[in-house]
């Protein structure tokens, strides 16, 4: 049985100092000397400890290792949020309501200058977010053909809403 008195009293200064010296910080080293003797209480070694100084050492180095750990992995965060930029609404602005309404009404436009077939691959998966299996079982086609459809409907828009030199704005 071991006689917990007489080792904290004999091994305490030994491991104060091996906490202190990894954390460099009172209030951690005093909270990480106090783990590694509750620890040491709660669980104590299933083998006889033949040098109590080095047991004491290893486990509260780990137990400090594991600390500054968490006080690094701490720090961190705090840097990634206080870099995060300010929370944004989730509603859309009314600018930038006006400019996708413009847009999806440019794409209606664009979509009539195009095959029907296009048009309709191209509105299903990038609108109504169909997979290309599901469209070619809708239209009663390959998966193949909806890609190579879809890629001239894209093609296609492209061509017809790349601005004209009259619609760039220039400050």
């Amino acid at each position: 049985m071991n006689d917990w008195h007489v080792i904290l009293e004999k091994h305490g200064v030994k491991v104060w100092r091996t906490v202190y010296r990894i954390l460099a910080d009172h209030n951690d080293a005093l909270d990480c000397y106090q783990d590694t003797f509750l620890a040491l209480y709660r669980s104590p070694p299933q083998v006889q400890v033949l040098d109590w100084g080095a047991y004491l050492t290893t486990l509260a180095a780990r137990r400090a290792i594991d600390r500054l750990r968490e006080r690094v992995r701490a720090r961190e965060m705090v840097k990634v949020l206080s870099q995060a930029p300010a929370p944004v609404s989730r509603e859309i602005s009314p600018a930038d309501h006006a400019a996708s309404t413009e847009l999806l009404e440019q794409v209606r436009r664009a979509l009539t200058d195009i095959p029907e077939r296009q048009a309709e691959v191209f509105w299903l998966s990038s609108v109504e977010g169909l997979s290309h299996d599901q469209i070619a079982s809708q239209l009663r086609t390959t998966p193949g053909a909806v890609r190579v459809l879809l890629h001239r409907a894209r093609s296609a828009l492209a061509v017809a809403l790349k601005p004209t030199a009259s619609e760039w704005r220039i400050p």
